[in-house]
C-alpha cells in the first residue's frame, strides 16, 4: 500500500496532486480540444463530486503557462506554452450569503486587481468586470482567460431555503455581470462557465450568444468522470487490494464498484462513474454509499414530496425539459436529472429522453431521503433491516409489524390529511431501502398492480386499501387476475398475492390477507 501514489479524494488543485504525485488521471486529451476548438467560451454542467473545481484548476496552471505540471500527459508536447492574466471566480467560495452578492462579488474583483497592481475606478460589478479584463489585458499585452467555477450557487443556494425573491435578486445581479463578456470578447482568449444548473440563455445569458454548451456535446461526454477503461487503467493495483480485502477477485471487484457508482450518461450511450465514489471507495476499499454523505439537495426532495413522486422508473422527458432550469417554474424531472439523481439510459425514436437511476448509490440515497419526507423520519437503518429480515425468511407478520413502527412516527394529521397513495409510497419506499426491487403502479390488461416485489423464488403482487379490509383488496386482485401474468415462472416458483388495509385513525395496518398459487 505503501508504494502506491496516493489518491486525490478532495483535491482541487491541480498543481497539488502533481506535487505530491497523487494519482491523476489524464483528461488532458480533452483539454486539448477545448484550447484548440473554434469557439472559446464554454459552459459545462455536471452533477456534485464529478471534478468541475479540478477541471477549471488544471485550466487556470495551464494558461498561467505551468508546463512543468504536465509533464507526462498528453498535452504537454502538443500546444505552444503561453503565460495568460487569468481571472478565476469560484462562487462557492464568494461570501455572497453574508455580504450579499453584489458586495461579495465586488471585493473578489478588486481582490485580484490588487494581485496584479491594477486600479478599479468603476462602480456597478458589470463595469469593474469590464475594467478587470480590459486593464489586465492591457498591462500584459495578452488576452485574459476567464474561468468561473459553481456559477449558479448564489441562485441554488438561496432556492434550497426557500428565498425566491433573493434568488430572482441574484440571478439579475449575475445577468448583468455577465453581459459585458460578449463586448469584451476581442480582449478574452478563453471563457469557461461551470455549475450544476443550466438556466436558460433568456434569463441568465441573453447577451452570451456564442457561449457553447458542451454539456451534450458528442467529443466531451467523457470531460468529467472515468470510464471503465479509465478505471482499468489507473487503478489496477488498488483494484488488486480491494478484492484482497473482499476476499473476491479483480473481475467480481469491478462488478461491485460498477454496479454502485458506474451508470451516469449524457447520451445514453457513453457511461462514466462518479470520480468521488470511486476514490472513497478504493481508499477504504468498502462499498458504501458516499454520496448520502456528501448531502442531497433539500429542494429536490421537497418538490417530489409536494408533487408526490416516489417511483423514478423510466421517466420520459424531452430535451428541453431537462436542459433548462427555470426559478418560477421548478420542474422535477430537471432538477432530478441537472443534480445526478436521474441519468439518460436511452433516446427514444422520438427523441424522447428516458432517465434513470444511474446506479445503486444515488437509489439508496434519494430513496433514504425520499422516505424521511413522506414518514417524517429519518432513522431507518433498523426499519429496513427489519423489512429485509422479514421479507427474506417470508414473515409477513413481522413485516405487518415492522412497518407499524414507521407509521407511528408520522403526525396524525399527517395520515388524516392524505389518501391512499401515501400510504402506497411509504411502503414502496421502505421496501426499496430494504434493498428489494419493487415496481409501483405496474399495468396489466385489467388494470394496474399496486406494488411487485420479486425476491429469489418468489413474487408478491401487493394490493392496499384505506380504511376498508384486506378481503376487498384480495378481491380486487384475484377478479382482476393480476396474478396471471407471473404463472408462466418455472414450477418451483411461488407467487404471493398480498393485501393490506391501512387505517387512517389507528395509523396502522390493521388487516392483512396472504394467498399462494
Amino acid at each position: 500500500m505503501q508504494s502506491l501514489p496516493l489518491l486525490p479524494i478532495g483535491q482541487q488543485e491541480f498543481s497539488e496532486i502533481r506535487q505530491t504525485k497523487r494519482l491523476y488521471v489524464d483528461k488532458t486529451d480533452f483539454i486539448y480540444r477545448l484550447v484548440t476548438h473554434s469557439s472559446y467560451f464554454f459552459f459545462l454542467s455536471r452533477p456534485r463530486r464529478f471534478g468541475k473545481s479540478l477541471l477549471i484548476n488544471t485550466l487556470k496552471e495551464l494558461f498561467l503557462g505551468k508546463k512543468e505540471l504536465f509533464e507526462g500527459l498528453f498535452i504537454y508536447d502538443k500546444i505552444q506554452w503561453q503565460t495568460f492574466p487569468v481571472i478565476h471566480l469560484d462562487f462557492s467560495k464568494l461570501p455572497f450569503r453574508k455580504e450579499g452578492l453584489e458586495k461579495a462579488l465586488a471585493t473578489r474583483m478588486k481582490m485580484i486587481a490588487d494581485n496584479h497592481q491594477v486600479k478599479l475606478s468603476a462602480e456597478s460589478i458589470g463595469a469593474l468586470f469590464e475594467e478587470l479584463i480590459q486593464k489586465l489585458s492591457e498591462k500584459y499585452q495578452q488576452k485574459v482567460v476567464i474561468l468561473i467555477d459553481e456559477y449558479d450557487k448564489p441562485i441554488t443556494d438561496v432556492l434550497e431555503i426557500g428565498n425566491n425573491q433573493q434568488a430572482h435578486e441574484n440571478r439579475d445581479i449575475l445577468r448583468n455581470f455577465y453581459s459585458i463578456v460578449k463586448g469584451s470578447s476581442t480582449y478574452i482568449r478563453f471563457f469557461f462557465l461551470t455549475g450544476i444548473t443550466r438556466f436558460t440563455k433568456v434569463s441568465l445569458f441573453s447577451e452570451l450568444n456564442n457561449l457553447v454548451d458542451i454539456s451534450f456535446h458528442k467529443d466531451f461526454h467523457n470531460l468529467l468522470g472515468y470510464t471503465q477503461d479509465e478505471i482499468v487503467q489507473y487503478f489496477q493495483p488498488y483494484l488488486q487490494l480491494f478484492a484482497l480485502e473482499n476476499n473476491c477477485s479483480i473481475q467480481e471487484a469491478l462488478e461491485k464498484i460498477k454496479f454502485w457508482y458506474n451508470g451516469y450518461s449524457w447520451n445514453g450511450k457513453d457511461k462514466v462513474y462518479n470520480p468521488f465514489s470511486v476514490l472513497c471507495c478504493l481508499e477504504e476499499r468498502a462499498i458504501k454509499n458516499y454520496w448520502f454523505e456528501s448531502g442531497t439537495p433539500k429542494m429536490l426532495v421537497n418538490l417530489l414530496y409536494k408533487q408526490g413522486i416516489y417511483d423514478l422508473r423510466d421517466v420520459k422527458a424531452n430535451f428541453s425539459l431537462i436542459n433548462n432550469f427555470d426559478i418560477d417554474n421548478l420542474n422535477a424531472e430537471t432538477l432530478l436529472f441537472q443534480t445526478g439523481y436521474l441519468t439518460i439510459t436511452s433516446i427514444d425514436e422520438f427523441d424522447d429522453y428516458v432517465l434513470n437511476y444511474p446506479n445503486k448509490e444515488v437509489e439508496l440515497s434519494l430513496t433514504q431521503h425520499l422516505l424521511g419526507a413522506y414518514a417524517y423520519q429519518m432513522k431507518h437503518a433498523t426499519t429496513a433491516n427489519q423489512i429485509a429480515k422479514a421479507i427474506r425468511n417470508h414473515d409477513l407478520n413481522l413485516l405487518v409489524e415492522t412497518i407499524n413502527i414507521l407509521f407511528a412516527d408520522i403526525p396524525a394529521e399527517i395520515f388524516l390529511a392524505k389518501k391512499e397513495a401515501y400510504y402506497h409510497s411509504v411502503l414502496f419506499l421502505a421496501l426499496k431501502l430494504a434493498g428489494f426491487h419493487v415496481q409501483a403502479e405496474v399495468r396489466t390488461s385489467k388494470g394496474r398492480i399496486d406494488a411487485i416485489l420479486q425476491y429469489d423464488n418468489r413474487t408478491y403482487l401487493f394490493e392496499f386499501k384505506l380504511d376498508q379490509n384486506a378481503q376487498i383488496a384480495l378481491q380486487q386482485i384475484e377478479q382482476k387476475e393480476y396474478f396471471k401474468k407471473y404463472l408462466q415462472q418455472p414450477n418451483q416458483h411461488k407467487i404471493y398475492l398480498v393485501a393490506i388495509n391501512f387505517s387512517s385513525e389507528k395509523k396502522e395496518i390493521t388487516d392483512f390477507s396472504i394467498q399462494s398459487y
